[in-house]
């Protein structure tokens, strides 16, 4: 771990314990929310998932809304297939050819401390778009979901993926890493920066042609007259590798996770909270009992004085530790050693970090101790 990122830990560790704990357990708490409220929203995908219908792609136009309905969402899987008589795409660098392609482009950086040795990361301030992922070109083409991958299709869905928000199941075809060449301006960043570009890493993905995937969205009919599924904001999911069963399967583990993830979380969070509340609440119990023993050393203080004044007689073990004049009439609290005489004791009170003489304990408080 480099000195940045243990200083950082640091801090957050302090940061965490303070106000003995309720800083972690507020955050907790936080966290807990957090975790509650995806929780919920996954809660209801798997809800969505589950209440698909799963007809073939031949019985798929009878779940096209009649009269005006919502459209419903529906899942079938099928094999990608050009459409009739349609183009189809054909990447530069790798010669593949699919419906959907997507040429990517991304800036590498080194990690550098900078020769100022700041400990902020500046270059995230200034060149945080060099680090994000730049889409260069996107294409596609209209394309179905088809029964069978060659061959007269007994049923054919279209794939709307225009408005789609879900991830695409593309595969890599092309990856090269591509060095930058140092410029003036790279000593630039060098000087005053956290990094500085290295390489820039090219890829090219394609949606190949043949490849058999689930399809799960809004079910309706296009302009053509043929049916077609558009992506569904409320799913996770649009055009998978995985089956409906399979979906299901991964929505409930995540769900399974974030719910006692949540309860752990929170249950944490209550006890942090709740031992941060008893500390301050016992610091306040114990400032009142001192500022109370303390009113009894002010009003105590003609007693003192006629310590000071009284000439009787005090034995050896009866004698004050500091002074060793007066006799002991001041009790330590918590430790209860009776080894000072009240002037000694207040003085000992007022000091930056009480000890008790005997047991070099720390000292809340003390109190004065009347003979019978």
């Amino acid at each position: 771990m480099s000195a940045r990122d243990r200083e950082t830990a640091e801090a957050l560790v302090r940061l965490a314990a303070s106000l003995d704990g309720a800083v972690l357990g507020l955050g907790t708490a936080a966290v807990a929310a957090a975790s509650w409220v995806k929780y919920l929203a996954v809660s209801g995908q798997l809800r969505l998932v589950a209440s698909a219908a799963t007809p073939s792609i031949a019985d798929l136009r009878y779940l096209l809304p009649r009269g005006g309905a919502e459209p419903r969402i529906a899942a079938v899987r099928g094999y990608v297939r050009p459409k009739p008589g349609g183009n189809i795409l054909r990447v530069p660098y790798s010669g593949e050819h699919g419906v959907v392609t997507k040429h990517t482009q991304m800036c590498l950086f080194t990690e550098w401390r900078g020769i100022f040795g700041w400990t902020f990361d500046l270059h995230a301030l200034l060149f945080r778009s060099w680090k994000e992922q730049i889409v260069m070109n996107f294409r596609s083409v209209p394309f179905f979901l088809a029964s069978s991958e060659i061959g007269n299709p007994i049923g054919m869905v279209y794939i709307d993926v225009e408005k789609a928000h879900q991830p695409l199941p593309l595969t890599t075809v092309f990856h090269k890493l591509i060095p930058i060449e140092t410029t003036p301006y790279t000593l630039f960043q060098t000087i005053i920066g956290n990094g500085y570009p290295i390489a820039l890493l090219d890829e090219e993905k394609i949606l190949p042609i043949g490849k058999q995937l689930t399809a799960i969205g809004l079910c309706r009919a296009n302009g053509e007259g043929s049916v077609e599924i558009a992506s569904c904001p409320e799913l996770p999911f649009f055009l998978s590798e995985l089956t409906k069963d399979e979906m299901q399967a991964q929505l409930s583990s995540r769900a399974r996770i974030l719910f006692w993830g949540s309860i752990v979380l929170g249950t944490l969070s209550v006890c942090l909270v709740g031992h941060a509340i008893f500390r301050c609440w016992k610091r306040i119990k114990l400032g009142r009992e001192a500022r109370q023993a303390r009113q009894l050393f002010e009003e105590g203080e003609d007693a003192i004085r006629e310590d000071d004044s009284s000439d009787e007689e005090v034995g050896d073990g009866q004698l004050c530790v500091v002074c060793l004049r007066r006799r002991r009439k001041a009790a330590f609290i918590p430790c209860g050693h009776l080894v000072c005489c009240c002037k000694c004791a207040l003085r000992m009170e007022r000091e930056t970090e009480p000890l008790c003489p005997m047991c070099r304990q720390d000292i809340r408080y003390m109190m004065r101790i009347y003979d019978s």
